[in-house]
């Protein structure tokens, strides 16, 4: 049956590896070299990985943030608003939109001229294209048909775990200084080598479209010959653009206030508020409001940004289609080829220092997690030899996980750097239960080292094996992106499948003739006495 043959195949598994392992088990030299060569392999591996944050996810719905210059009319916004929502509607995958406009996705309200659109595609299956494939495609129509509003694509889940992580945007360039003009000549500088870095998009240089504005200059003289203070002619104005509250009328179940202010006719246009009457505190005349002031109608900046107290201005961008170390090495090579001005600051944001935060504490937890394989190892042969010899085998799980990341165009990110921890206590399991039973023949048979290690290959790789096929064909559905949300664990399943499947019968070679290397082939162990 099935069964007998599966047997078979493992008995002659083992046959192999016990005639492999006493040939190698004089020839310690040839198995540390043969492992040095895997981690030089494995950290030119890794210098050509690349590295990110989190994976690119196909999550059959995006985000369309979209913002129009400044000051734009509610009823322009809409006029474009319904080019952008007819460009969905001709995508063939867009099954659904829908559009915020003054506020944004968690309700926040946000000024008339900007807002998001959710867009809900067809499922995986039900389309070719992948879902950046759309998003190029709507983002060029975009540009060409509507080239003043700027626009940004995200998916839902990124946009949030980047949230969640404080990183608002992929890519953030963070400037600081006093001199807002000084901060946006050097952002202007950056803004075209930095749009030309492959991989960036929905580029924003930080500088927003300004927004128009009437400003009202009062005159000293004048209104000192009328009798008037600068903050009378101010408030006169301000109840005439905003209103003055004139009461409230009374409903069965709510009061409505009433504000009296000019017509709209009058408040957005200076030659008729420049006829605007002031009345004089002394004799009740009244003098126009063009008599004592002047407007002028002018190009203001439409926001100013502070980060704990400091004006900033920030360059964003979103990254598709390549590993974030990639395109921050690129953007590294052009900040460098332009130095930071005297009195600017420059902080690199958004998720690269995520990325980079994340990677400390994660290599923190490997060595911890090192830690407590050894404290464990420590109790149960109570010797550093053994322990020792183990965990010098992990490195060579790191090879296998790199190598098949690179084979595969997985970036190491948080997902994969996490397979790395599980593969400590993988590995390093393989090697505990060869070296158990070895010190338990030793004990309790009074063999040598080199005797007790060829009876452990002999009956311990059955069950080594087996624990390690079941891992890898468990871990195979999420390594081949099969079920939703499996992208979010690939990596790590990746990561997984790559140390076991090299490491595994190396580590079968290295830990027993390192061992023997450094204890001796005859080495033995006392047995233990027994007191009455």
């Amino acid at each position: 049956g099935i069964g007998a043959a599966i047997g078979r195949a493992l008995d002659g598994i083992t046959n192999v590896y016990v005639r492999l392992l006493d040939r190698m088990l004089p020839r310690a030299s040839i198995i540390v070299v043969t492992a040095l060569l895997l981690i030089v392999g494995g950290v030119f591996s890794y210098r050509a990985l690349g590295t990110g944050f989190l994976p690119e996810m196909d999550e059959g719905s995006f985000i369309l943030d979209y913002w129009t210059p400044g000051g734009t009319a509610l009823a322009e916004t809409d006029r474009q608003l319904h080019i952008v929502e007819q460009v969905l509607a001709e995508t063939p995958e867009v099954v659904g939109t829908s559009r915020r406009t003054g506020a944004e996705l968690g309700l926040f309200a946000t000024e008339q001229n900007r807002g998001d659109i959710a867009v809900r595609l067809k499922s995986r299956g039900d389309r070719e294209r992948g879902i950046l494939e759309v998003i190029d495609e709507v983002r060029g129509k975009l540009e060409s048909q509507v080239p003043r509003m700027r626009v940004e694509f995200v998916q839902i889940l990124s946009d949030v775990l980047d949230d969640l992580s404080g990183a608002g945007k992929p890519v953030e360039i963070k400037l600081f200084g006093s001199d807002l003009n000084a901060l946006e000549t050097y952002a202007k500088s950056l803004a075209e080598p930095l749009e030309k870095v492959e991989g960036l998009q929905d580029f924003f240089a930080g500088i927003a479209e300004p927004s128009a504005e009437m400003a009202m200059k009062v005159q000293g003289a004048e209104i000192a010959r009328a009798g008037m203070t600068a903050n009378q002619v101010s408030n006169v104005v301000s109840g005439a653009l905003l209103g003055v509250a004139a009461g409230e009328i009374r409903l069965d179940d709510r009061a409505i206030g009433v504000r009296v202010r000019a017509p709209d006719s009058v408040r957005f246009d200076a030659t008729q508020l420049g006829a605007l009457p002031i009345l004089t505190p002394s004799g009740g005349q009244t003098v126009p409001l063009a008599s004592v002031a002047t407007f002028v109608t002018q190009d203001v900046r439409s926001e100013h940004l502070r980060e704990n107290q400091q004006q900033v201005l920030m360059i964003t961008a979103g990254v598709e289609k390549r590993a974030l170390s990639e395109v921050m090495t690129d953007i590294q090579t052009v900040l460098s080829a332009h130095p930071v001005p005297a009195g600017i600051r420059m902080e690199l944001g958004g998720r690269f220092a995520s990325q980079q935060q994340a990677f400390r504490s994660l290599l923190i937890v490997l060595a911890l997690a090192a830690l407590s394989v050894m404290a464990v190892m420590l109790v149960q042969f109570r010797s550093f030899i053994e322990p020792l010899v183990v965990l010098l085998a992990a490195p060579l799980s790191f090879v296998g996980a790199f190598i098949a990341l690179l084979i595969t165009g997985t970036a190491l990110n948080v997902s994969s750097f996490m397979g790395l921890i599980l593969l400590v206590g993988l590995i390093v399991k393989n090697g505990i239960i060869l070296l158990d039973f070895t010190r338990s023949r030793m004990l309790n048979d009074g063999v040598d080292l080199e005797e007790g290690l060829r009876e452990a290959a002999r009956v311990r790789l059955r069950p080594i094996l087996m624990t390690t096929l079941c891992t890898l064909f468990g871990l195979a559905p999420l390594a081949l992106g099969i079920g939703a949300g499996s992208e979010m664990q690939k990596p790590l399943a990746l990561a997984v499948i790559g140390g076991l499947a090299l490491s595994t019968p190396i580590t079968l070679l290295v830990v027993p003739v390192l061992l023997v290397a450094i204890r001796g082939r005859g080495h033995r162990l006392a047995a233990p006495s027994v007191h009455g």
